[in-house]
């Protein structure tokens, strides 16, 4: 173990060396010092505007104060780097009364200009704070990297500072000078996290703020974890400068989200490698997975080469038509928001940055203007090839060489949704337009040989065909792995027993394959479209004890939803009216309720919606029309809102509903809980409250992988994307396993990606129970071994993760009762091992301990002493539970009482006293009373004895007058 001080001073010392560029300021050891710094760098910087006449203490004084102006929320901050145009500048008037603007800040200044690179640490302030912040970057005197560190055995591990420097923003500390502080550091050497500053100094943004701490991976996708590794990769100079000026992105709606994102490292490789290629006039694609941010990747290399890039005269992002609604507009003006400050030139309106979205006029004037490195051209193929037609005729008219200018210009084009957004015949076309253009695609689904398309004559059927080499890649697997997407849990339901499928086929077919997959080969697309099929499925989806999982049922409501997909519209539609009649007439719901903790009450679920593309050219047009019209008008009263009768503003109401992101549709039963689709939403729909995909049709490659990937999203309180499929499960499974084997890249394990049945989990269980088992014997035959401590602890955590994952598939629920007796045991076994985490950090922080150092190094990999990771699930007795067994209690229902005793002796002794005196007043009470109105009473008459009476004895051992 390696104590504190020594990690800090082996870390200045790596960034100190010659080619990482950073100067240690050991003289610098105040608050009042790094003023003074910063004061002689802006000396320094402004020479020719100070005219030699060096800043004055009063001047210097009216610096700070607009310092404190300008820097007054991390949000403000951040803007303020970004500067106009780039430069961070202050206005200071002189003692002489004149005004003058001087730089602070250059974002182009990597490794130059006027940049100057230094370290602090431990610096004492100039409040009467005893905080003292570890180690902090500046640049031009500017605190913009903050570093906290730990010892490899600190409590909590690396999130132990993490709630240190949480610690320090709400007491204040990163004000002041420190209010420019742009990025965090954590580590404990063994593990190192990077993460943007919160947007506020609150609790709330730090909780928000934790599923965002990132790990840093080379171009191969190798996690760098070791600090020394981390600091000579990412804060080298010009690593660490290019880090904050181009791959942090200001987020801003224009309404409650302002934020500083940082990118994670796959998307920083992509970007350079994208940067490299445009240089050189050289396609390929990048192929990041689903679900991993390829449109902020696409958005900030569109912005990286419009701003900085030599030999591109015009880079435009195009997107896929279908992602071009109101939703994904509001997406692109938020990650405008840093060139709000800047200048615009060309005929592009002041503030309008992003042209291309909603007005074809504008794209076609921003083709035939000069460049504008401060217009991010965003547009569809569509519109693009509408608008160079309209730029053609316009220079025609207008008697210009302009278009001809066009023709020649170096245009680098990159494709989000590579294959969706832009058909190769398409390209083509462009191409033959503008000659000299580059394109570099994103995909999160490569087409390869295996699942190539069926293209007529000599246009691209795979990826590499169409756009170039592979450029990087980050699979899904890597994405699970870093944790910025979940993992999958698929569930393969058969809704026909085996001799019924067989019964059906013999009426098809004189000789049945003895090999189910073999007979689900036979099994047409008419057998599903049954009122039968149709019903099975449904009473499956709203089973009253898989659907308070599936929907996630808090507090009686449902807080996240699900997508149905199957194979036709028509089929849809079926779907929906059985399940609409079925709601009306009570028939829905099937199967027993959990008990009162997980019971659903909300009295409109489902809600649910029906979204498909309808096509114009179509002989049944008049028909669906219709029907579509129906649809909405029942979607409409659903809401109490106007019938629409815009297919387009229908389906983004939808979107909305469905995603929960705003906040209207987050409360009041304004939400979706489930949409029937056929396509629509399967690709470039990101809602992570999305947390179910039930699946009846047959799925393959690309489309199952993309359709998979709408319930992925990190959210609180998912654990999976869940999957349930309801058509020939052999052939899901090995459709499943073919497009991870083909998705996985082949340098990696795609075995490890395939999604674990309920058998594999219930067998790795029994296996992982038997080790936990044996690992208590052999530390109770030698109970003071601290390898067996951490062996026991390493199994328990292992066994509780399991478990956790068995409870959560439908088929658990058949066999609950099998594990009736580890259930009784369970908080044991999870106290056994908190206790045996305590005995294991005090035996290695007790430095007289002789320990086998190699040995224990290896099992401390294993064991997660973060108490954020403990996976130990309880179900949670919450005010909602106890109002309900108030109120059973209040109604005499058979048992009330005595479960109403049983819960309560799980509760605080000193507690205890008081909901029995709360049960008694409701059992003596009229019927009509208000049972939360009693308890809320109570407990605050409780809690003021309580506190009275505590106050009094304090008083009364100081001798000081009685509070009476």
């Amino acid at each position: 173990m390696t104590a504190e001080k020594e990690i800090e001073a082996q870390f200045i010392h790596i960034l100190s060396e010659a080619e990482n560029q950073w100067r240690y300021r050991e003289d610098i050891q105040s608050e009042a010092a790094l003023w003074k710094n910063l004061r002689v760098h802006l000396n320094r910087i402004n020479k020719s505007q100070l005219a030699d006449t060096l800043l004055t203490d009063i001047e210097f004084e009216r610096i700070k104060v607009e310092f404190g102006r300008l820097t007054a929320s991390p949000f403000q901050a951040s803007q303020w780097l970004r500067g106009e145009n780039g430069v961070a500048q202050i206005t200071v008037e002189r003692e002489d009364g004149s005004k003058i603007s001087l730089e602070l800040f250059r974002n182009k200044d990597v490794a130059g200009g006027i940049s100057a690179y230094e370290v602090v640490h431990q610096i004492v302030p100039d409040t009467d704070r005893m905080t003292r912040g570890d180690v902090t970057l500046l640049i031009n005197g500017l605190p913009i990297i903050h570093i906290e560190l730990k010892n490899e055995t600190a409590k909590d591990g690396y999130i132990q500072a993490y709630r240190q420097i949480e610690r320090y923003a709400l007491n204040g500390f990163f004000d002041g000078i420190y209010a420019t502080t742009q990025l965090f550091i954590i580590s404990n050497k063994v593990q190192t996290k990077y993460f943007a500053r919160p947007s506020e100094n609150t609790q709330a943004a730090y909780k928000r703020m934790e599923k965002f701490l990132f790990n840093w991976r080379t171009a191969d996708n190798i996690v760098v974890d070791n600090l020394f590794d981390f600091t000579r990769q990412v804060l080298r100079i010009p690593a660490a400068h290019e880090l904050i000026s181009q791959y942090t992105v200001l987020v801003d709606d224009q309404k409650s989200q302002k934020f500083l994102m940082v990118l994670r490292p796959y998307q920083i490789h992509a970007i350079k490698a994208i940067r490299k290629n445009a240089a050189e006039h050289k396609g390929g694609f990048i192929w990041h997975a689903t679900g991993s941010g390829k449109t902020i990747t696409s958005f900030v290399a569109t912005k990286i080469l419009a701003q900085n890039a030599t030999g591109v005269d015009r880079t435009i992002m195009v997107v896929d038509r279908t992602d071009l609604d109101a939703q994904t507009q509001d997406e692109f003006t938020k990650f405008a928001s840093e060139f709000h400050t800047g200048q615009t030139s060309g005929t592009a309106k002041s503030n309008t940055l992003i042209v291309g979205i909603k007005n074809q006029r504008q794209l076609t004037r921003s083709l035939l203007s000069k460049k504008n490195n401060n217009t991010i051209l965003v547009t569809t193929i569509q519109k693009l090839s509408a608008a160079m037609r309209s730029a053609k005729t316009a220079a025609e008219e207008a008697g210009t060489d302009r278009f001809s200018r066009l023709r020649g210009e170096h245009i680098v084009f990159i494709v989000d949704e590579a294959h969706r957004a832009v058909s190769d015949e398409e390209m083509k076309k462009i191409k033959k337009i503008l000659p000299n253009s580059t394109w570099l695609g994103l995909t999160g689904t490569p087409i390869f040989d295996k699942n190539k398309k069926q293209e007529n004559g000599t246009f691209a059927r795979t990826t590499e065909q169409q756009y170039g080499n592979l450029l990087h890649a980050y699979t899904t697997k890597n994405a699970m792995d870093d944790q910025a997407v979940l993992n999958f849990q698929v569930e393969y339901h058969a809704l026909l027993s085996k001799d019924d499928q067989e019964d059906y086929l013999k009426k098809i077919v004189q000789d049945i394959p003895s090999e189910p997959s073999e007979q689900e080969k036979l099994l047409k697309s008419e057998f599903y479209q049954s009122d039968q099929h149709i019903e099975a499925m449904l009473h499956k989806i709203f089973n009253r004890r898989s659907l308070v999982k599936k929907f996630n049922v808090q507090n009686g409501y449902p807080t996240m939803s699900a997508i149905l997909t199957t194979h036709s519209i028509t089929q849809a539609k079926k779907i929906y009216t059985k399940l609409q009649n079925m709601k009306q007439s009570g028939t829905l719901f099937s199967g027993k309720s959990y008990d009162e903790k997980r019971k659903l009450i909300d009295e409109s679920f489902p809600r649910v919606a029906i979204t498909f593309s309808t096509n114009p050219d179509q002989l049944e047009k008049n028909q669906v029309d219709d029907d579509l019209l129906a649809i909405m008008k029942t979607y409409s009263n659903m809401y109490g809102q106007p019938a629409y009768t815009d297919e387009k503003l229908y389906n983004q109401n939808i979107n909305k509903r469905l995603a929960r992101k705003e906040a209207q549709y987050q409360k009041d039963g304004q939400w979706l809980d489930l949409v029937i689709v056929v396509d629509r939403l399967l690709t470039g729909f990101d809602a992570p409250t999305i947390q179910t995909l039930y699946v009846d049709r047959e799925l393959h490659f690309q489309k199952l992988l993309q359709a998979f990937s709408r319930t992925n999203r990190l959210y609180p309180g998912k654990e999976n994307g869940v999957i349930v499929t309801f058509r020939k499960p052999e052939t899901m499974k090995a459709h499943v396993a073919e497009t991870f084997e083909l998705f996985s890249n082949e340098a990696q394990n795609w075995i490890e990606l395939l999604p674990p049945e309920y058998r594999n989990v219930k067998k790795n269980f029994e296996q992982i129970l038997k080790t936990y088992h044996t690992a208590s014997q052999e530390l109770s035959e030698n109970p003071n071994d601290l390898k067996q401590k951490m062996e026991k602890l390493h199994a328990f955590q292992q066994l509780a993760k399991t478990y956790r994952a068995l409870k959560s598939y439908d088929e658990y629920e058949e066999e609950a009762e099998t594990y009736q007796n580890f259930e009784a045991h369970i908080e044991d076994y999870t106290g056994n091992a908190e206790n045996l985490r305590g005995e294991i950090k005090a035996a290695i922080e007790d430095e007289n301990k002789e320990i086998d150092q190699p040995t224990i190094e290896e099992l401390l990999q294993d064991i997660e002493f973060s108490a954020q990771l403990n996976a130990t699930y309880q179900d949670t007795v919450d005010s909602f539970y106890i109002n309900q067994l108030l109120k059973n209690l209040q109604e005499k229902l058979d048992g009330a009482e005595e479960k109403f005793d049983e819960e309560i002796k799980a509760k605080d002794p000193i507690v205890q006293p008081i909901y029995q005196k709360i049960k008694k007043q409701i059992q003596n009470a009229d019927a009509s009373v208000d049972v939360s109105e009693i308890k809320y009473k109570t407990i605050s008459d409780e809690i003021s004895k309580i506190i009275v009476a505590e106050a009094s004895t304090c008083f009364n051992d100081f001798n000081l007058p009685s509070l009476d």
